[in-house]
């Protein structure tokens, strides 16, 4: 009889540890799956971050076109170059947390309208545009990279005199 309540002894110590290396194993199981929520909600607030830079750049670049002197956006000096060329440069559209810089290329051009006269680019004729007005697209494209994907935005403004 003194042999059974030893061999009882015995098998409780066994099952806790069992019972220890099953609750180690489902601790580690949650910190994982945590880990992983948690690295999927910031790269996605990463995404969001950009995507908002990147509008902001282009609400200040649409403000610049609408603001710029009528003579120097048709000058040869003009920030947009005369389509078919363009302007292209290298821009910082804001900084992530941490202070790792965001860059982007910016491409710009300006296309006459159809309707301008000869002198102002276009194929108009006084019978066609008897004021002599002149209309310009000021077209900006913002190209930025997510990870290993590739976005553009582009906006564009139209300018009348």
């Amino acid at each position: 009889m003194k042999l059974r309540p030893k061999h009882t002894i015995l098998r409780q110590r066994g099952s806790a540890l069992i019972e220890v290396a099953v609750a180690y194993g489902t601790l580690a199981t949650v910190a994982l799956l945590t880990l992983k929520a948690a690295v999927n909600t910031t790269s996605s607030q990463a995404w969001t971050v950009k995507q908002s830079m990147s509008d902001a750049y282009l609400t200040r670049e649409t403000a610049l076109a609408s603001r710029v002197p009528f003579d120097d956006v048709t000058s040869d000096g003009s920030l947009w170059a005369l389509y078919p060329n363009v302007t292209t440069s290298t821009v910082e559209i804001g900084k992530l947390p941490g202070g790792a810089p965001v860059i982007a290329e910016l491409h710009r051009t300006r296309i006459p309208d159809s309707n301008n006269l000869a002198s102002a680019g276009g194929t108009g004729t006084n019978n066609t545009n008897p004021g002599g007005t002149e209309a310009w697209k000021l077209q900006s494209l913002l190209v930025y990279s997510i990870g290993q994907k590739e976005y553009v935005k582009t906006r564009t403004a139209l300018r009348i005199r």
